[in-house]
């Protein structure tokens, strides 16, 4: 619910309940972490919320194969990680929250090696979706928190990862201007984090 109190302050409240049956797994870990953003007279506020358990025996011994992520359509580049490109286009905020979904979280690019090793899924995905082309993609890194200050979803700064590589102009886009994208050419750029676009998950090996 969203409403104004009687002392004029604005509340929002939200309830997530989850279900378990007996045989799952515990105990169970809760992590919430919230982002706030502003933009000239506006501001938003994206509350995350995981709850989460250790897996069974039976699921530990599945996940030792390489094959369970291609359930999800993630793709195994040896050496690097499973990698996932999603062409149906989303927010920055809701690209982060879908890879999360699928136990990824948005691609951090740790080199250049990494990064040149997923150009092959780049290029064969390259295609109109939504109306938006997706030369353009999401991935891990923002500088909500201090404008022009980038970080990953880590919070390690960008500049720490080892691999900076602006598109010409890119990397100061000022106050609106705030989610990280890589280009098909392996650039990188900030922009507008409502603005719509697909995105590469990541599950680290």
């Amino acid at each position: 619910m969203s409403l104004r109190n009687e002392t004029g302050h604005w509340v929002a409240q939200l309830q997530l309940g989850h279900d378990a049956c007996e045989k799952s797994a515990g105990p169970y870990e809760v992590d919430i972490d919230h982002m706030a953003a502003k933009c000239e007279d506006s501001e938003s506020i994206l509350i995350s919320a995981k709850i989460a358990a250790a897996p069974s025996t039976t699921m530990i011994t599945q996940s030792k194969s390489p094959k369970v992520p291609t359930v999800l359509g993630y793709e195994l580049v040896p050496g690097q990680g499973y990698y996932k490109l999603h062409t149906d286009v989303n927010t920055w905020h809701g690209a982060k929250m879908i890879c999360e979904e699928e136990g990824a979280h948005l691609m951090v690019i740790n080199s250049e090696k990494e990064v040149k090793s997923v150009k092959p899924i780049l290029d064969k995905n390259s295609n109109i979706a939504g109306g938006v082309h997706t030369d353009w993609i999401w991935i891990g890194f923002h500088d909500l928190y201090d404008e022009g200050k980038f970080v990953t979803i880590f919070n390690d700064t960008l500049e720490s990862t080892g691999y900076v590589n602006w598109g010409g102009g890119e990397g100061s886009g000022g106050k609106s201007e705030n989610c990280g994208l890589l280009h098909q050419s392996l650039l990188l750029a900030d922009y507008p984090c409502n603005a719509k676009d697909g995105f590469l998950c990541e599950i680290e090996l």
